[in-house]
């Protein structure tokens, strides 16, 4: 059967509309900064420079001061002579010349008014370019995702191996462009930017902890109480752990978790092959592409109190899912 021609079409509607969409976002960008030139005081600067400038305007302003001293004068002379009488040709002048100013007078308040408008037009315009430049990043946002839906995708950190009974306690920084944000346990984070890394005392004093930390672990009973100590030793059945304040905690394999013997076996294997204890505490750098210089500068700190640390790669500008490792 033959194919009609209008089966043989392309349409072009789906590109069109990112077309216009680009150039849309791009007419945007330039009137809101074309817009953000404009500076309500620096118009009144213009305005009042220019005004300064203008000789005639001066004059001007010289001659109806001159003429408003006269009328002063004037009245002045008649309220000190009340009785003297007033020519009649110099009374209406008078009222002609005070009739002449208040007019100048009200000419003046409105243009002061007029003013006083624009200069609330300008605010007004000023207000809503803020509006349409946060609109605009949000739609940047939205463009961006658009193209690469999979770049910004949730990233869920996980454990290595089996990955069973919180085996690990690390400490998660993440490095990124303009510096790093460290999480703690509770999804808190505080950030750092990368000309402060070396200096900032917090980080310091975290990262130095962690380092202090490293043989420690939370331990966790079969009734679920939770220890925070150091494997010292195992005979038999028997494990002796020891907590901070330096206290013996004796009990048996039994009265510890499943993921809590594994723990004692692997502190088992480790000493057969007469290699370091494992330890659960250290640093994971989770390293954004654009992330080396940040990620540099804080391995340093680390190296400097002798904290152990390792790296994930992120592939992706996405959001960071820790849930797996809160509260462990």
């Amino acid at each position: 059967m033959k194919k009609k021609k209008a089966d043989l079409q392309i349409s072009l509607f789906p590109f069109l509309s990112i077309l216009a969409c680009v150039i849309g976002i791009l007419t945007l960008m330039i009137t809101a900064i074309v817009i953000a030139q404009i500076d309500p005081e620096a118009v009144n600067d213009k305005i009042e420079t220019a005004l300064e400038e203008d000789d005639e305007f001066q004059n001007k302003i010289a001659e109806k001061k001159k003429e408003l001293q006269k009328l002063k004068n004037e009245i002045k002379e008649i309220k000190e002579n009340p009785r003297q009488k007033i020519d009649p040709k110099q009374k209406d002048r008078l009222k002609k010349e005070i009739l002449a100013l208040v007019k100048e007078g009200n000419k003046r308040q409105i243009e002061n008014k007029q003013s006083k408008a624009i200069l609330g037009e300008v605010v007004k315009v000023k207000s809503d370019l803020a509006k349409l430049m946060k609109n605009l990043e949000v739609a940047e946002d939205e463009w961006e995702l658009m193209k690469e839906p999979e770049k910004f995708a949730t990233m869920v950190i996980k454990q290595g191996g089996s990955g069973m009974g919180g085996d690990l306690e690390p400490t998660f920084i993440e490095c990124h462009q303009s510096g790093i944000k460290v999480y703690d346990k509770n999804g808190n984070s505080f950030d750092v930017l990368t000309d402060q890394i070396s200096k900032n005392a917090k980080l310091k004093s975290l990262i130095q902890k962690v380092a202090q930390e490293a043989p420690y672990r939370i331990w966790r009973s079969s009734q679920g109480t939770e220890m925070d100590a150091r494997f010292v030793k195992r005979d038999g059945s028997k494990i002796t752990l020891k907590d901070k304040q330096g206290k013996e905690i004796k009990l048996t394999a039994l009265q510890l978790a499943p993921s809590s013997r594994r723990a004692i076996y692997k502190y088992d294997e480790a000493r057969k092959a007469k290699l370091p204890d494992p330890e659960a505490r250290y640093i994971i750098f989770l390293l954004r592409s654009k992330g080396f210089s940040s990620w540099y500068r804080t391995t340093l700190v680390c190296e400097a109190v002798r904290c152990k640390f390792g790296q994930v790669p992120l592939d992706g500008d996405g959001e960071i899912d820790l849930s797996l490792f809160l509260g462990s």
